[in-house]
């Protein structure tokens, strides 16, 4: 049986020996001492804590009560949002994008009243073309269309007979050319005709008559032979005067029945010239409606064209007018909805910019037109006219599409303004904001609203103190 040292010694042998730390070898290790010991355990020891340490902080990160978990989960506080009051000048404002044109514009496409085609025959001008009086525009089916200046728009066929202003308007613009009319009488007369003949033969037309020249020819043929049978008569009644007959019993007078004749011829031949004369007032050269465009100011310009030698004004192949001609001062066209032309009215100032030349101008609203619907899209609009203030339009603007910027209203000096969002009605009715003190204590404050533009109201404290650089409640936020 073995002594206790020599089981020791066995069980020594036995052991396989720990890994040495750092590397070393077992033999060092085997013989370091018992301090070396110690000092491994507590390496041992101390590596552990942490670990126990980190688990239990991992732990309690993922491991939460059901309460902890409702109060993670929670929406957060909810916060007052509030803007600072100002004290400016306010504007409102409206912007429109608007068409430069000048203040009449007329549309050609001309009816010829004959039998044939209407077929354009000629072009003489193009857009963006400036023309005088006198100018042939175009030509329908060999005849010409040609302007005149004048304020009343042509409506009808202005021919021998006819009188009006459309007829002395004819009569001042030959005038004007250096045609000789006479008096400006508004009759189409006679020398009118001629004026007229002459016109068109400097233009190089034939002028259209009017009337029936057969029935011109017929009544002057019957003038002709009244002429003769006066002639006759006033003959026979020198005859008679000069060797006077004898009466037979129951006879007439020779002298007194050969003056009756003569009286009856002289009738006659009144009768005959006032028929001539009637045909001739309303027969020769005239106007066509068709040929002729009153403008009330030159030069003028060409702002559209869909004319082309050779269209069929019956075919399907037309989809506008032919000419969209325009006179006068240049103006700006827009279209305005329902609402904001209750925000509108004329001779408001206008800031009229075109941004692709670089130009700007101040106008005011000239007119504002009725309701009416685009027959294109359906859209229900007004017409708003804005016409220039002091100088008129620059002439390179012509057909130009520029921006409106309309003050519709303004303060005119400085008030004091919030955002439309802080104000409220109360249960009174009253508009109302609310004033946020600096401590966080809030206060209502009645207020008399006024001009509104750009988000922002001018108001009027009633009920309570509202000063600028206060702060109200503009709604409610979620805290950061």
């Amino acid at each position: 049986m073995s002594s206790d040292p020599d089981r020791l010694a066995t069980a020594a042998r036995a052991t396989p020996p720990m890994a040495s730390p750092r590397g070393q070898r077992d033999d060092q290790v085997a013989t370091a001492g018992p301090a070396v010991a110690r000092r491994r355990l507590l390496w041992w020891l101390g590596g552990g804590t942490v670990a126990v340490t980190a688990g239990g902080l991992l732990a309690g990160r993922l491991v939460r009560s059901p309460a902890q978990r409702v109060a993670d989960t929670a929406p957060p506080p909810r916060s007052v949002l509030t803007a600072t009051v100002e004290r400016r000048v306010l504007t409102d404002t409206v912007v429109l994008r608007g068409l430069v044109g000048a203040d009449t514009t007329v549309e050609i496409t001309p009816t010829p009243g004959d039998a044939g085609r209407a077929v354009v025959t000629g072009v003489r001008v193009a857009p963006r073309d400036r023309f005088d009086p006198g100018t042939v525009l175009l030509e329908v089916s060999g005849r010409p269309v040609f302007a005149l200046v004048g304020e009343v728009p042509a409506y009808r066929d202005l021919r021998p007979g006819t009188s009006g202003r459309d007829v002395a308007q004819l009569q001042a613009a030959l005038a004007e050319l250096g045609y000789q009319v006479g008096d400006v009488d508004g009759e189409f007369g006679g020398s009118t005709k001629q004026a007229v003949a002459a016109f068109f033969a400097e233009l190089g037309y034939e002028a259209p008559i009017a009337g029936d020249q057969a029935a011109v020819t017929a009544a002057e043929a019957a003038v002709r032979q009244a002429e003769r049978t006066l002639e006759t008569a006033q003959a026979e009644l020198r005859r008679v005067r000069a060797n006077p007959p004898s009466p037979g019993p129951g006879e007439p007078d020779p002298v007194q029945e050969a003056e009756r004749q003569v009286d009856f011829a002289r009738e006659d031949l009144d009768a005959a010239r006032r028929a001539r004369d009637e045909v001739v007032a309303i027969t020769g050269e005239m106007v066509p409606l068709s040929e002729v465009v009153f403008l009330p100011q030159f030069p003028a310009r060409v702002e559209g064209s869909n004319a082309r030698v050779g269209l069929d004004l019956a075919s399907t192949e037309m989809a506008g007018p032919l000419l969209t001609v325009s006179s006068g001062e240049l103006v700006v066209r827009a279209q305005v909805n329902p609402a904001q032309r209750e925000m509108l009215t004329e001779d408001m100032p206008v800031e009229i910019v075109s941004e692709l030349d670089g130009i700007s101008a101040a106008g005011e609203i000239a007119q504002i037109g009725e309701l009416v619907a685009d027959p294109g899209t359906g859209t229900r609009g007004h017409e708003l006219v804005v016409a220039a203030t002091g100088d008129p339009l620059n002439e390179q603007l012509a057909g130009a599409d520029v921006r409106l910027t309309v003050e519709a209203a303004t303060t005119g000096e400085e008030v004091l303004v919030v955002p439309l969002s802080a104000v409220y009605a109360g249960a009174d009715g009253q508009a109302a904001v609310v004033r946020v003190d600096p401590d966080g204590g809030q206060q209502r404050v009645t207020v008399t609203p006024g001009v509104s533009g750009d988000g922002y109201v001018a108001v009027t404290p009633v009920d309570g103190r509202l000063a600028a650089d206060d702060r109200v409640v503009i709604g409610a936020g979620v805290a950061p």
